[in-house]
């Protein structure tokens, strides 16, 4: 009798130790892929091919991780952006499909432009649901942008979100001493703390939509920006933090003010 309650006391202990060590190997995996595989690309290489707009064809495909921001890029020369306002993003630089020092892509943002922006609404088009990236929680959540061109699918880390005024979109060319001092001033005014490094040899990318967040002057806008992932860098789960800048809007986008 006694050997028999020995016999189950250690059957027992054996099904206890491989449940734990599944539940071990289970966690390791989703620890695993959210530090590791954290943004699955899509290819879009496809989808520019079949879009066409007055006759021109995209000269690439933005997507970006936790919206539904998935559309072509336009040359602003090639489309009259201004009256025909479509589910569609574009570019006021002469973009020849190569990935030069920084790209600064455009879209319309018509209903989501308050001070208390929704997020990630199914119903927003164009850059409406950009203005999620002003709270801490989506910002901390996702922090890729896809750009596919030229027949590659291209991945840029999220290192700035702020508001600006007056913010020049002309996408004028700088060199790696104005580069330097953009990103610089792009940290600085960054909401958050994110945990990536920036070069100036990095190409970069600055996504550009308008607010009212400040009421109704049509001079703010929500910038994003980003760099591109560099040769042999993982695609990982990174930090974010909040910084002192945050607290200057974070109270607006309670409703306390």
């Amino acid at each position: 009798m006694k050997h028999k309650k020995l016999k189950k006391e250690k059957a027992n202990k054996i099904v206890i130790i491989t449940i734990l060590l599944g539940l071990i190997i289970l966690c390791g995996i989703s620890v695993y892929k959210n530090k590791f595989n954290y943004y699955s690309i899509e290819n879009r290489v496809n989808n520019i091919k079949k879009i066409k707009v007055q006759d021109y064809n995209p000269i690439g495909w933005l997507r970006i991780q936790g919206t539904n921001i998935d559309f072509p890029i336009f040359n602003n020369s090639d489309i009259d952006v201004s009256d025909d306002i479509r589910d569609l993003g574009w570019t006021n630089k002469d973009y020849d499909d190569k990935l030069e020092y920084r790209s600064v892509f455009l879209s319309h943002n018509i209903r989501n432009v308050s001070n208390k922006p929704l997020i990630a609404n199914k119903n927003h088009e164009r850059f409406e649901q950009l203005p999620s990236f002003l709270y801490y929680k989506f910002a901390s959540k996702n922090k890729y942008i896809q750009f596919t061109t030229a027949g590659k699918n291209y991945l840029f880390k999220i290192y700035s979100v702020y508001i600006a005024k007056d913010f020049d979109t002309s996408d004028k060319y700088l060199d790696e001493k104005e580069t330097r001092k953009y990103i610089n001033k792009a940290i600085k005014k960054s909401y958050f703390k994110y945990n990536v490094d920036v070069s100036e040899k990095d190409n970069l990318i600055t996504l550009v939509t308008c607010t009212r967040f400040y009421g109704s002057s049509s001079k703010y806008s929500i910038v994003v920006e980003g760099r591109k992932v560099r040769k042999n860098e993982k695609i990982s789960n990174y930090s974010v933090y909040k910084n002192k800048n945050y607290k200057k809007i974070e109270a607006i986008l309670k409703g306390d003010v």
